[in-house]
């Protein structure tokens, strides 16, 4: 064998060896990854969010969370699973900081913070290169995965519960303008002042249990209008005061000073009314509707001739008899 072949040979196989070692790197270990922080989250009473704005959130005796401060408000649950979850992501690397590093990872003064009962969380900004979030947990830099920050810089009303009725609500009465509905002992309904028969309360019942609004606002004051008034077999009547009508219904609670968007099809069904009647089909050959016309226009004066047409006629006639 020629050897400059052979040495050629060599050195394909030194540089073979070379990158399988490259590839499998042995000897190094993986980067392990550990829950950010253990947490019992049916233990924790108490959570605290700060971007922006300062939020409180509070376990009552029921187990349920409620929004408590900036204002009071009922919480959407899913919503606050997303916030626990967060104690739950993995840290993939962690490092100790010193008070003087800290804004170098914008901690300094951190875009959020959320406090797990006593537990405080800071987070900062993103590593340039994977676009990891630096979170500060007591003196140590943790990087995460960054999949969870607009759960940290969402508003207090984000997390409010767009439902208008507590889950699981059994509605006893409905008061709407004009008439209530009553369920009585014997789980009958019946109308005060006597319905026309074309309303089904059940079926009022059931859409007002699982209403949900399309947008939520904290309100200062709740403006003057009617009233609409919801008893349910525990605790005091609800009452929403009718803020707006078209587009679309405005609702306000009263008792937590909320606004709820109502879309125009689901004000319909609380509102208790009619669906708006489908247009009468066209006639063919016929104008719909006059409007669009220009001014004067009438359906008869489609049949009437047109004046300027028999006038250019006439004008023809008169130069041929000349001819």
């Amino acid at each position: 064998m020629n050897s400059r072949l052979l040495i050629n040979l060599v050195l394909l196989v030194v540089i073979a060896v070379l990158g399988l070692v490259a590839y499998l790197k042995p000897g190094k270990q993986e980067a392990e990854t550990v829950p950010l922080l253990t947490l019992d989250t049916q233990s924790l009473k108490r959570i605290g969010l700060q971007n922006k704005t300062s939020m409180a959130f509070e376990k009552d005796v029921t187990g349920v969370w409620r929004l408590s401060s900036p204002f009071a408000a009922p919480v959407n649950s899913i919503r606050i699973g997303q916030l626990l979850d967060i104690a739950k992501a993995n840290s993939e690397a962690r490092y100790p900081v010193k008070s003087d590093e800290l804004a170098q990872f914008g901690l300094d003064r951190p875009e959020a913070t959320l406090t797990l009962g006593d537990t405080v969380l800071q987070f900062g900004g993103t590593d340039p290169i994977n676009m990891r979030r630096y979170v500060r947990l007591g003196d140590t830099l943790h990087l995460v995965d960054d999949s969870f920050f607009h759960h940290l810089t969402a508003s207090a009303v984000d997390y409010v519960d767009k439902k208008l009725l507590p889950e699981d609500a059994r509605i006893q009465r409905i008061g709407l303008p004009g008439v209530a509905f009553s369920r009585g002992a014997d789980g009958q309904w019946k109308s005060e002042p006597v319905a026309d028969g074309k309303t089904d309360p059940a079926e009022l019942a059931s859409a007002w249990a699982t209403a949900r609004a399309i947008e939520v606002k904290h309100l200062e004051v709740v403006p003057v209008g009617d009233v609409l008034s919801i008893a349910l077999s525990e605790g005091e009547p609800i009452e929403f005061v009718i803020v707006q009508r078209q587009p679309a219904l405005l609702l306000a609670r009263k008792d937590l000073l909320l606004q709820y968007e109502i879309t125009s099809d689901v004000a319909r069904e609380l509102l208790n009314q009619p669906a708006p009647e489908a247009s009468p089909p066209s006639t063919p050959g016929k104008p719909q509707s006059t409007s669009g016309t220009s001014p004067g226009y009438h359906e008869d004066d489609a049949d009437e001739p047109d004046e300027a047409a028999e006038s250019v006629e006439d004008d023809h006639e008169d130069a041929a008899d000349h001819d």
